[in-house]
Parts: C-alpha cells; sequence; structure tokens
C-alpha cells in the first residue's frame, strides 16, 4: 500500500498543502481561496458557476468561499448582462492588492519545490498527472 502511487501523490500534496498554508497563513487567505485569486487573476467577471466548476469544489462551498472574500473585501460582484439571475465576481482593487503582494512569494515556493526537476521532467510530472487525473475524474 505504501508503494501505491496514490500514496506517493498524496504524501506530496500533504507536505505541499503544508508548506502553501505556513506561507499563506500571515495573509489570512486559504489554500482554496488562493485558488480562487489565482483563477479570478485569469480571468475576471466569471460567474459562480464556473468558478466552482474550474475549482473542482462544489458550489455551495464555492459561494461561502466568495462571500468570505467579499465580507474582507477582496471580491466585488456585478449583475451578468446575459443573465440577470446570475452575477459575475471581479477582483477589487484589495483584493488585486494582496494577490500582488502573495503571488512573488508562492512562485518562490513553486520554483523552491521544483527546483530538483529539469524542465523536461515538470512537463512529463504534468503530463503524467493530468492523464490519470482524467483516468479518474468521473
Amino acid at each position: 500500500m505504501l508503494d501505491t502511487v496514490g500514496f506517493f501523490i498524496s504524501r506530496t500534496q500533504s507536505k505541499m498543502q503544508k508548506k502553501f498554508l505556513q506561507k499563506l497563513k500571515p495573509y489570512g487567505v486559504t489554500p482554496e481561496q488562493w485558488a480562487l485569486f489565482a483563477m479570478l487573476s485569469e480571468k475576471e467577471g466569471i460567474s459562480l458557476t464556473d468558478l466552482s466548476r474550474t475549482s473542482l469544489k462544489d458550489k455551495p462551498y464555492t459561494t461561502r468561499l466568495i462571500d468570505r472574500m467579499g465580507k474582507n473585501g477582496y471580491i466585488r460582484r456585478e449583475e451578468s448582462q446575459d443573465d440577470k439571475r446570475s452575477c459575475l465576481i471581479f477582483l477589487s482593487k484589495k483584493g488585486g492588492e494582496l494577490r500582488n503582494e502573495i503571488l512573488p512569494i508562492i512562485n518562490e515556493l513553486n520554483q523552491k519545490v521544483m527546483e530538483t526537476l529539469t524542465e523536461d521532467e515538470v512537463k512529463q510530472l504534468k503530463f503524467l498527472l493530468n492523464k490519470l487525473y482524467e483516468q479518474v475524474k468521473d
């Protein structure tokens, strides 16, 4: 059991998550919230449904994260012009500033974790993990 791919992935993810938590703790941001910061950085004006689907979290959980981020002033909501029942989520100025403060720290952590691998190994690792994900996603 300790020689399974799942064990190695879980063990690595657990240690990376712990380091990630340590880096985010001073900012009062959880890894799940950081994932939403990152998604909103890439595509602002995204619906709650799309955020939920992209983050691989259920909609009620994503709603709670967004509500918490809204209370902290990190996001703003606007009514969708296409669908009046839906709202679009954007990073606020405060959210963008916090993202810009945290991003170099996260990039440095990622670089440190990946420095043991060559560029080709990183590409291969991503390819293989995506291949495994596709096998188990449904």
